[in-house]
């Protein structure tokens, strides 16, 4: 310990007196001194100096710390006692005051790079300390289980708070009350489902799947009542974008994410289902109405009496007009109100 040539002052006085009780391995004593030099010229840097180091070096780190932040605000590019002082802060678990002393001494200083180590560890210890919180928090989590469901695979919430939760292994779409209490079948088979795999939901809670196996993904309104949007190779995450303007499917065949415009797979899916709705109204017709064979009804024109009695014949597809020479065969299925 550097020791001051004696003046006729108190302080020096004390502070000498420190330094010899300290050699004697009189610790109490000498920080007793050195203190006591402090209080009689609070700017004496070596006093606070040499009292830190006496403190940190019996363990005594709380009063070591607050004698290294004294001297530091007398002396501020003593980057050694900032090196130790950092340190002790470490050791005491006060992480951030010690990255704050550590970052005022230069790379380039004499203690830079040590200072850049302690950092590092410091840093290292911080980010576990911050994962510690997060398991324990986890763990004191009251959790309990709301569902039992088959190989579940996908889950969204509606808005009423009810779970719509896949289960691909028996391709089923269950839907949960909010307590767990009551659990029915949302969609399976019968309505096109087949390895159901990723969920979404919609703002009107209409429930986009990305039916796996059959390589589709279909959209099921409130009721239940599917339709399928689009085809897609192996689908198997989904989501949709916060305006519900677009769609995000993952394809897992071709390793990729698309995006679709959800205003023109409904257009498209309502134009493809007016087309399937007027095929079967046609089909329906033709079933109630199938004629047997084809009938000719052919009326004499006249210019007084354009249609005239009509006549049936059957297998006769023209009939000739007496006084227009103008055939004229209409055909009409059976059962028609020309049928007579």
């Amino acid at each position: 310990m550097p020791a001051i040539a004696s003046i006729e002052d108190d302080a020096t006085v004390l502070y000498n007196k420190g330094i010899d009780l300290y050699e004697q391995d009189k610790i109490e004593q000498s920080i007793a001194t050195f203190k006591k030099a402090i209080s009689i010229d609070p700017e004496f840097y070596e006093a606070y100096y040499n009292l830190a180091r006496i403190q940190e070096s019996v363990g005594k780190y709380q009063d070591a710390i607050l004698s290294y932040e004294k001297l530091l605000k007398l002396e501020p590019t003593d980057y050694e006692s900032c090196l130790q002082l950092a340190n002790l802060l470490y050791k005491k678990g006060y992480l951030a005051k010690a990255q704050t002393y550590l970052a005022k001494i230069p790379i380039t200083s004499e203690f830079g790079t040590k200072a850049k180590t302690l950092s590092d560890k410091i840093s290292k210890r911080q980010a576990e300390i911050q994962e510690e919180a997060r398991i324990k928090a986890a763990q004191s989590l009251k959790t309990s289980i709301v569902g039992s469901v088959p190989a579940p695979s996908g889950l969204v919430v509606d808005s009423k708070g009810n779970m719509i939760v896949a289960s691909f292994s028996q391709s089923v779409i269950f839907k949960i009350s909010p307590d767990g209490m009551n659990k029915f079948v949302f969609a399976n088979k019968e309505k096109g489902l087949d390895g159901p795999i990723g969920i979404a939901i919609d703002s009107f809670d209409n429930i986009y799947v990305a039916n796996y196996n059959k390589g589709n993904v279909v959209c099921f309104d409130k009721k239940g009542n599917p339709n399928i949007l689009m085809y897609v190779k192996k689908p198997y995450c989904i989501n949709l974008d916060e305006k519900n303007a677009k769609i995000y499917v993952t394809e897992q065949q071709n390793n990729s994410v698309i995006s679709y415009d959800i205003s023109d797979i409904l257009k498209l899916s309502s134009i493809q289902k007016q087309e399937e709705n007027k095929n079967m109204q046609t089909i329906k017709e033709n079933q109630i109405k199938a004629p047997e064979h084809e009938k000719v009804i052919t009326f004499p024109v006249t210019d007084r009496n354009p249609i005239g009695t009509p006549s049936i014949i059957e297998s006769n597809f023209t009939r000739s007009n007496p006084q227009s020479s103008v055939t004229a065969p209409i055909m009409v299925p059976a059962g028609s109100l020309f049928d007579y």
